[in-house]
């Protein structure tokens, strides 16, 4: 038997099989045309997946067909065998706790697609807005004796009454049955809040349309009419992600609307080639519905010093035929640390995806003091001690206690050397040159106060060599190399 061979998806190395597996067998459609689809969407899906915890409606064996359908498996735990890249995050439920996955990249959407999660259902709400809601849905569903085009009507009449209140709304035909309709959110309110607004709206459209609308879950009352299911912001509840597959007989999706196409006479569902031909024609129809979720902290390189990175330091020379020139920084022997500056609150995460802001509470008291809100930095905690960066000490801050905490605050100060700008003004910088997002970090930490500081860089061989060959006894572990006009990616090893 010969072995499937590896695949590298943006630096990810996957084991992709059985890509001629007919999943859909009315149309043809194969693993690998599902697999190709999600990899091509990604940069209209992820936004929609950012931060959320991912359920999962798998068919290995394909989705059958109108007459004979296949079961799907539903899945929130991630169980075993899943990469150690993938991220993920706990979540307690009444039977245990369950790990789901949190989608980061463009890897981890086609590890998906490869399991056969032709269905990614989301909450309402991010864990990095601790678990508030940031869009409020709308779900409506047809009745028996209705259609889409019924659904449509109550949407529009739903768009209505949101246009009134002066709040934004962007349609999306769930690839199903119905149409959901999607209303941004600032992160302010609970899951039960939005859950409660979003009954009274279904409560107002049933009062003026009693004839076509009904908002109680019993299922006889739904006869003829039109659902509105407002129950979907709950907290425990989810959603079809917009540009989601479909376990239908036929591969449609979840698919962004304008509001001209939902008021037409001729609505339909869409294909997935249709999803994904619209999307290369005219982009993200849902781009304003998201706002960028605060950036995870992406890996760093490998803490250790090793051969290659020698060899990497012995053809510097040759490092400056990268994209727009090379830029030099020491590598620092600290906790690799990005900061989320919210409104209300600053969060310290680690690479590990630990929140590291307890125990540090001197570094976020100073970035609140002296960071807008809407900026996301990418950086690491030090201690100097001396003239020698020490690393235990951070070691030491962590696993105190409470009442240890505050003297090492007072006796073993850190400092946060930010070496990146991830987002400035609530704007996502990543996309930027390197040298565009360093020009605004430096703008940004013009008054900067300790403990606050910004990496020394350099376009100068010389001083690079200096850095890497005579200071590791200072605890500074080697170079790091840039692109000038390199885009943040993270979780790749660009640098």
């Amino acid at each position: 038997m010969v072995a499937t061979p590896l695949v590298d998806v943006d630096g990810r190395r996957l084991r992709l099989t059985n890509l001629e597996k007919v999943l859909y067998p009315e149309t043809g459609t194969t693993k690998g045309d599902v697999i190709h689809y999600y990899a091509s969407i990604v940069p209209a899906l992820l936004p929609h997946l950012a931060e959320r915890p991912v359920t999962r409606k798998r068919w290995p064996d394909g989705v059958g067909t109108a007459a004979a359908p296949v079961e799907s498996f539903f899945e929130k735990d991630l169980g075993v065998g899943v990469p150690d890249w993938v991220l993920r995050e706990a979540i307690l439920h009444s039977g245990g706790e369950k790990r789901y996955p949190v989608v980061a990249d463009r890897a981890t959407i086609v590890w998906l697609a490869q399991s056969a999660a032709l269905e990614l259902h989301v909450p309402q709400w991010r864990f990095d807005t601790e678990r508030r809601p940031t869009r409020m849905v709308l779900d409506f569903d047809p009745g028996e004796g209705a259609g889409l085009s019924e659904c449509a009507e109550v949407a529009l009449w739903a768009k209505a009454l949101l246009d009134d209140m002066g709040l934004p709304t962007f349609p999306v035909t769930s690839g199903s049955k119905g149409i959901h309709v999607y209303v941004p959110l600032d992160g302010r309110l609970t899951s039960d809040q939005v859950s409660n607004v979003a009954h009274e709206l279904a409560r107002a459209l049933e009062a003026d349309h009693p004839d076509e609308v009904v908002s109680r879950m019993l299922k006889e009352h739904r006869v003829g009419k039109v659902f509105i299911d407002w129950s979907q912001n709950n907290g425990k509840k989810t959603t079809i992600s917009p540009y989601s597959m479909r376990g239908t007989p036929r591969p449609f999706a979840a698919a962004p609307r304008t509001w001209d196409e939902i008021a037409a006479p001729n609505l339909s569902q869409l294909s997935y080639t249709d999803v994904l031909d619209r999307f290369e024609e005219v982009g993200d129809l849902l781009a304003g519905l998201d706002p960028s979720p605060a950036v995870r902290p992406p890996e760093a390189l490998r803490e250790q010093i090793d051969l290659a990175l020698a060899k990497a330091a012995e053809r510097l020379p040759e490092a400056a035929a990268l994209p727009g020139g090379s830029r030099y920084e020491p590598k620092l022997d600290g906790w690799r640390t990005a900061a989320v500056v919210d409104i209300d609150r600053v969060t310290l995460w680690s690479r590990q995806k630990t929140n590291l802001t307890d125990s540090f509470p001197d570094v976020a008291e100073a970035i609140t003091a002296q960071v807008s809100p809407g900026v996301v930095l990418d950086g690491e905690l030090v201690r100097w001690n001396d003239d020698r960066l020490d690393f235990d000490a951070l070691q030491r801050r962590y696993s105190s206690s409470k009442r240890r905490l505050q003297q090492l605050v007072d006796d073993e100060p850190v400092e946060y050397i930010v070496f990146d700008i991830l987002a400035a003004g609530g704007r996502d910088l990543r996309p930027l040159p390197y040298d565009e997002r360093r020009r605004v970090l430096e703008q940004t930490a013009a008054s900067w106060r300790t403990p606050l500081a910004v990496i020394d860089a350099s376009t100068d061989l010389s001083v690079a060599r200096v850095w890497f060959d005579e200071l590791p006894e200072s605890g500074i572990e080697g170079l790091v190399v840039k692109g000038g006009a390199q885009p943040y990616r993270g979780g790749q090893r660009d640098w």
